[in-house]
């Protein structure tokens, strides 16, 4: 049994015959799984576990938009540039990307947190120093 990268569970010929709407859903899904996250974060917040705040949404959250940003330019390219694509190969590419960013946000989420702790100590101190006396 070998593997296509034509097939996808059965719903090859949905997603192949309606592009449009699925790619509607794809980044439609991205963008309310994000607000999820932001609403199960303030709540989760609220209850005091800013440890998994922390560890597991917040991370998640910057995967999801990271996923957003780098897949447009693969989607644009092949479903707009070169049309002759499948496109259930384009959602393999945007499971790729998903699952790509889930391993760099993993790996370096302790940098990638003093990156921004410092990023917003330097927009303090300039905006401290830009205020009218």
């Amino acid at each position: 049994m070998e593997f296509n990268f034509n097939t996808f569970f059965g719903y090859e010929d949905y997603i192949n015959n309606q592009p449009d709407q699925v790619l509607i859903y794809s980044f439609a899904g991205i963008v309310f799984g994000g607000l999820a996250l932001l609403f199960l974060g303030i709540l989760i917040r609220k209850l005091g576990l800013a440890f998994i705040n922390s560890y597991i949404i917040n991370p998640l959250m910057l995967v999801l938009g990271l996923t957003f940003l780098i897949s447009i330019p693969p989607t644009v390219i092949f479903y707009v540039v070169t049309s002759n694509i499948s496109f259930v190969k384009i959602i393999y590419i945007w499971i790729v990307i998903f699952i790509g960013m889930l391993f760099f946000v993993g790996f370096n989420l302790e940098t990638i947190k003093k990156y921004l702790n410092e990023f917003g100590k330097v927009s303090e101190q300039e905006e401290f120093r830009n205020r009218k006396r």
